[in-house]
């Protein structure tokens, strides 16, 4: 905990660490589409995984709504925020196109993610806290620029980091929680 026991501010992605928007995606892809084949999104380059190419990006413009309503969450990751709240401040960083935030927000609140604070925008680098979840590897970069610790979730299109890594949103939580007290306790014996 830190030193004047207020909660540990910490900052979570959505897509790709809480929402599971490639699975929103190809749930909605294969209803209109049931006789094509997806491949293993296996990078942030949709167009190489789908068959209709480019026109990926229309798809999911056209069909927005649905995806990212209906998009699943990561297994346990809201239960691990609703477990951490007492010791955490979970404030949600996600970097969207403006079309998005809507949908993003109406997720947000079907799935009781327990937060009081949203951003949407690009710099996530620039919101306050002491470590971020993430799968972009270059808002890790980033976030790890300014000193802060950048903890990557394990992804298929995040294997270049060679910063810390964990495979689920408890495991952050956890590595967090630990590397804050570890930091705590060097103070306290100076």
């Amino acid at each position: 905990m830190s030193q004047n026991n207020e909660k540990i501010r910490v900052l979570l992605d959505l897509d790709g660490v809480i929402r599971d928007f490639v699975s929103g995606l190809i749930a909605v892809y294969r209803r209109v589409y049931p006789d094509h084949a997806v491949n293993f999104v296996g990078s942030r380059n949709l167009e190489d995984f789908f068959p209709i190419g480019m026109d990926i990006y229309r798809f999911i413009d056209d069909h927005l709504d649905d995806i990212l309503i209906g998009a699943p969450e990561y297994e346990g990751a809201i239960a691990a925020i609703h477990k951490w709240n007492k010791y955490f401040e979970p404030v949600i960083v996600t970097a969207q196109p403006r079309g998005w935030k809507y949908p993003t927000f109406i997720w947000l609140g079907q799935h009781k993610v327990p937060t009081n604070e949203i951003h949407v925008r690009f710099d996530k680098h620039n919101v306050d806290g002491v470590a971020i979840l993430e799968d972009f590897v270059d808002n890790l970069e980033a976030f790890r620029a300014t000193g802060r610790l950048a903890v990557c979730i394990d992804r298929p299109w995040n294997q270049s980091w060679d910063g810390p890594r964990v495979h689920t949103v408890d495991e952050f939580f956890e590595y967090v929680w630990n590397a804050v007290n570890a930091k705590t306790e060097n103070i306290k014996e100076v």
